[in-house]
């Protein structure tokens, strides 16, 4: 693909692209791997512009690659000569809908706050009618916490849970079937959602209607973002299709009760038979069922110091779990139901039980990607960093294995593994050192992984999605008629393979 003269840009695609060099730096730098070279910058102002520019740069043959939170850790957003499409600038709320058919419409100008407290007169002047299951539709561009803060006067949510949810645009966790810590109760982002409205790559409208969210088996991969659903259309499907510019999304009801334990498990096969019998007592009230090990306890608390709030005495268990439940009901005693569970039903020892606020819970949890990053500088060393999956019921062996087999080549690695046990994803950072830096071992530490992941039935990639950074991997290990379905509808959405054209491998796959 021939892109046209860089200085060029600004007269093709409008007032709001830019070749400034100052101005593209920001965009050039993925959150990680190495800086990007980006041939120029827009940003537009409105949905009807995406769709315009779109079209033009598939004209003229200008490959695209779409910034939007730019929280991704697949170098998605990592320009390599493309012209980088900014979203941040469609980051509002648009309106409320209660299920009895009310509707409000949010002022243009206003900030998060002031559309929280205009919501939030609004409903109270209607009479507080029932809101939950309400829809909230928004712009693609704005932040997962910006939406809780309009939600929370109406006691609602949108259940997406993750560490950078502060940043993590609402499209961009739509489009990639994003996870997080609550999939294992709502499903993911893919599931919250109920309508994504958009352009594909060449500029046509599309609208696409997300999956209803049903349970999946314990011997089914509950989340695989290296199989994207083209029927799905542009959820799910990582920005390669098209660009989603405004969505509608489920309102949950905020719980009446919530009530979270640490607590230590001899290994992973042990969490997860605590798992089973916790879905047997609660049902669909475990809310969250995350894993810690033992080294990424460690590194919080390193760098916590005599910040470090735990509810355990004792830090000697190889794992953790961060086990919660809710309840819609303000009578049921939550507390005693969890207690009780994990007392008599587990076995644990008052000692072993670590109750504390949420807050302090969910703080260890959030804090771990932070301590990785502070002992990677520390060491100097580097890191590899993975997001795999596998079928709940083999999650607790995969584990165990894995770990087995990479010790067994490499007896220095520093695994530091976490992630969502409930769903059956883990995030994976293997710490290098300046004696045995981990890119020196890159490959054959990434084989034996993604090897024995594949062994197990699971997915080199989970949630984190695909990008240029695991396209080899695609092509390796995806199944052919998923690569093949992936090619017809690039080929039928993006024939000018306008839209990241380096993620999945796509470049490769149509050449052959």
């Amino acid at each position: 693909m021939t892109v046209v003269d860089f200085a060029s840009l600004p007269r093709l695609l409008g007032a709001h692209c830019t070749v400034d060099p100052d101005r593209l730096k920001r965009y050039e730098i993925p959150e990680r791997g190495e800086p990007g070279k980006a041939s120029g910058l827009v940003v537009p102002r409105s949905e009807a512009e995406v769709g315009q520019l779109l079209a033009t740069c598939s004209a003229h043959g200008i490959p695209l690659v779409i910034s939007a939170g730019r929280t991704g850790l697949v170098e998605a957003q990592r320009p390599e000569g493309e012209c980088v499409l900014s979203l941040e600038k469609l980051n509002r709320p648009l309106s409320f809908t209660t299920p009895d058919g009310e509707r409000f419409r949010f002022d243009e100008s206003a900030s998060p706050e002031a559309a929280a407290d205009a919501l939030g007169a609004w409903w109270r002047g209607l009479g507080q009618p029932p809101a939950h299951d309400g829809v909230l539709e928004v712009q693609a561009g704005m932040a997962v916490d910006a939406v809780n803060l309009i939600l929370a006067p109406l006691g609602l949510m949108w259940p997406m849970e993750m560490g950078s949810s502060s940043a993590a645009s609402v499209g961009g966790c739509i489009a990639n079937a994003s996870a997080g810590a609550n999939a294992v109760c709502y499903g993911t982002a893919a599931h919250l959602a109920i309508q994504a409205f958009g352009y594909s790559g060449d500029g046509r409208e599309v609208v696409s209607d997300a999956p209803a969210w049903k349970p999946v088996p314990a011997d089914v991969l509950a989340i695989n973002s290296a199989q994207p659903r083209p029927e799905w259309g542009l959820i799910g499907t990582q920005g390669v299709l098209g660009v989603i510019t405004r969505a509608t999304l489920r309102a949950y009801a905020i719980p009446v009760q919530r009530e979270a334990a640490l607590i230590p498990v001899a290994d992973m096969p042990a969490a997860m038979r605590i798992l089973a019998a916790a879905r047997a007592l609660f049902g669909d009230d475990v809310e969250e069922f995350e894993f810690i090990g033992k080294p990424a306890l460690e590194l919080v608390r390193e760098l916590k110091g005599e910040a470090f709030r735990s509810p355990l005495a004792r830090h000697e268990a190889p794992y953790y779990l961060l086990l919660q439940v809710k309840s819609h009901k303000a009578h049921v005693d939550l507390a005693g139901m969890l207690y009780e569970f994990l007392a008599d039903d587990v076995g644990l020892a008052e000692d072993d039980i670590g109750y504390a606020p949420l807050k302090v819970l969910k703080e260890i949890r959030h804090s771990i990607t932070e301590a990785s990053n502070a002992r990677m500088r520390k060491l100097g060393g580097g890191r590899l960093s993975f997001d795999t999956a596998t079928p709940v019921a083999v999650f607790g062996d995969y584990l165990k294995v894995l770990e087995q087999e990479l010790r067994a080549e490499f007896p220095q690695v520093a695994l530091i593994a976490f992630g969502h046990a409930g769903v059956g994803g883990a995030h994976l950072h293997v710490l290098g050192s300046p004696e045995s830096p981990a890119a020196v071992h890159g490959k054959a530490l990434t084989r034996i992984l993604f090897d024995v992941t594949q062994d197990f039935g699971g997915t080199f990639s989970a949630e984190h999605g695909v990008g240029s950074k695991w396209g080899s991997e695609f092509i390796a290990r995806a199944p052919k008629a998923v690569q093949e379905a992936l090619v017809a509808a690039k080929r039928r959405h993006d024939p000018q393979l306008t839209l990241s054209p380096r993620n999945f491998a796509l470049e490769r796959l149509l050449q052959a």
